[in-house]
């Protein structure tokens, strides 16, 4: 049956009708054999109104053509419009008497009382209508929709935690140690590898070789490479099955532990975002000299709170001894909020196509549904033209998960391949005029934060436009005009292949003086 809400005015309007013009309205439930139906108050002088339900639809029911009054009584006509079986309807009649009260005017008695009846009958109606909307998947709400697609084996996806990684390292060489008398077995091999991995350099090594006692000399007989003893041919080898003997000097140990606090800087405190470690890691030289380690991260607050843009994260709040800095070098910005209520709506309504496990559509939402993912999940159907092949597309969440749930969901004899995007990194340029007299450096900042925040919600098959760029950087208050826009060296806009994601790797932000 279905609800219909009263207005404020409707309630006190038919308070006042009742009280003062004699005017009741009485319900009664209609039966498909029956054509009478008796009003409990004798002298009705005439019926106002009736009220039902026919074809499943609120109606307002004809005087004289779907009924008549006949001795105080409701007569059904022959051949009319009727309520629908088992269904209330409900007659509106005016009494044949006298009445006392005739003052409704704002300010009576009367009139006082009824409309404070009428404001709790209104708040008793709201409540009623939320009950009602809370039992239908297009009209519930919040934790009421929650219960509705439960119906269906479906929960809300929860806000996703932005994970990335940071730099973490120190300006100048660790501190040396020194390891002596580390024992080998010599069998024959030409490569043995310290125990420590942060080996610098070799002080002596000496053993057995041809059965007598021998220093071996280096350059001559061993070289030192990438923390390993590589023994040369032609040199003074130890004897097969002989032990030796390793001194030599070591880097410091410096350890980043798991479960470390790292965070932005800010001089308000609820401005900060926090971010822990989710791995160890141990500090070593790089490719390029430098002693530096890439280390985990993930964000302590869900949800796009977390998210943040490449050197925001600067701050050690409890110092790591042996490292100076902490950095993140790229955007970090795959914190996803908690799923909206239109989101678990268009979810839920695919639930039913999902379980015949026989559609692009059912895959696709299936993956959505994964923790972590971001983004739009992209699906190529019989990819190079090839029938019974899908590929699926998405970034983030777990790769083990993903493959689990389309296991699952596919048909028989369709075979889905998974992959992550091929990501197409993009080095950004551009100059902005600000007006005669702004912050150059604040306009700069605030250009930057622009365009980033629209590269780093590019998705998947997304081009990369230039006129998007500008119209970024262009939204920031005190930016004239915006020139010399480039996306690695080139003044078009970026096309992207459906598998192919675009991802920001540099951008720099140039400031120019308004000449006008």
């Amino acid at each position: 049956m279905s609800f219909v809400r009263k207005s404020y005015s409707e309630i006190t309007e038919s308070i006042l009708s009742q009280v003062t013009k004699g005017l009741v309205k009485e319900k009664h439930d209609f039966a498909a054999n029956r054509t009478k139906y008796r009003l409990d108050l004798p002298s009705v002088l005439d019926i106002y109104r009736i009220d039902g339900t026919a074809k499943g639809s609120p109606c307002t029911f004809s005087k004289d053509k779907d009924y008549r009054l006949a001795d105080s009584m409701v007569e059904w006509l022959s051949g009319a419009e009727k309520p629908d079986d088992n269904t209330p309807f409900f007659v509106s009649y005016r009494l044949n008497a006298p009445q006392e009260i005739t003052d409704v005017n704002p300010g009576s008695v009367i009139r006082t009382i009824v409309e404070s009846i009428a404001l709790e009958m209104d708040f008793l109606y709201a409540q009623m209508n939320q009950i009602y909307n809370s039992a239908f998947i297009d009209s519930a709400t919040g934790k009421s929709l929650d219960l509705v697609v439960s119906l269906l084996g479906i929960s809300r996806k929860a806000a996703g935690f932005a994970t990335g990684e940071v730099t973490m390292g120190r300006n100048n060489e660790p501190g040396e140690i020194e390891v002596l008398r580390e024992i080998h077995v010599f069998e024959g091999l030409d490569h043995y590898e310290l125990k420590n991995s942060l080996a610098k350099n070799i002080k002596k090594i000496d053993g057995v070789s041809a059965e007598a006692q021998a220093i071996f000399v280096q350059g001559k007989d061993y070289g030192f490479t990438d923390g390993a003893v590589i023994w040369i041919n032609g040199g003074n080898l130890p004897d097969k099955g002989s032990v030796f003997y390793v001194d030599y000097t070591a880097y410091e140990r410096i350890l980043i532990p798991v479960d470390k606090r790292i965070s932005t800087y800010s001089r308000r405190p609820e401005n900060v975002k926090t971010f822990r470690t989710t791995q160890g890691a141990v500090l070593t030289k790089n490719s390029e000299g430098r002693w530096e380690v890439e280390v985990p991260v993930v964000a302590l607050s869900p949800g796009k709170e977390g998210n943040v843009f490449a050197g925001a994260i600067n701050l050690i709040p409890k110092p790591i001894i042996g490292i100076d800095f902490v950095v993140n070098k790229k955007d970090i910005l795959n914190g996803t909020e908690i799923e909206s209520d239109s989101e678990l709506r268009e979810r839920a309504k695919r639930a039913l196509e999902m379980a015949g496990k026989a559609t692009l559509i059912s895959l696709k939402s299936v993956v959505e549904s994964v923790p972590g993912v971001v983004g739009e999940v992209k699906m190529v159907d019989q990819p190079d033209g090839v029938p019974g092949v899908v590929q699926i597309i998405a970034s983030g969440g777990d790769p083990k998960e993903i493959e689990k749930v389309i296991n699952e969901t596919r048909s028989a004899g369709i075979k889905v391949e998974f992959m992550p995007p091929v990501l197409l990194y993009l080095e950004v340029q551009l100059s902005a005029v600000a007006v005669e007299g702004m912050d150059h450096e604040k306009i700069r900042e605030e250009v930057d934060s622009a365009v980033r925040q629209y590269l780093g919600g590019l998705n998947i098959d997304e081009d990369i436009l230039i006129s998007r760029i500008v119209m970024s950087a262009l939204s920031v208050q005190g930016v004239k005009d915006v020139r010399d826009v480039t996306v690695n060296d080139a003044k078009e806009n970026v096309i992207i292949k459906p598998n192919e994601k675009g991802e920001l790797r540099t951008l720099e932000v140039f400031m120019e003086e308004s000449k006008a």
